[in-house]
């Protein structure tokens, strides 16, 4: 089982990869000179889509393990025996 820092690595390497992904994405459109390769319309909006989804979601999930712990707060309760 992975702990929080094998997790917060993982997430890390596949965020840099994603990043790496974007920028070969970007340098693949709107290049005027012919001998460069440029991929299809549909396929750059799919690999777009797909690529800024998967930043969302592990970024979320990077940002939801890292979220400092909120206090707890004793609760009692007046006219019981009991202090919870």
């Amino acid at each position: 089982m992975m702990d929080a820092n094998d997790i917060d690595n993982a997430l890390h390497e596949i965020r840099q990869m994603v990043l790496v992904a974007i920028g070969a994405h970007e340098s693949l459109l709107g290049d005027p000179d012919p001998e460069v390769f440029s991929m299809p319309r549909r396929d750059a909006e799919m690999l777009s889509f797909s690529i800024f989804d998967v930043l969302k979601r592990v970024e979320d999930l990077k940002e939801k393990l890292t979220e400092p712990a909120r206090p707890q707060a004793k609760i009692v309760l007046i006219g019981g025996n009991e202090c919870a």
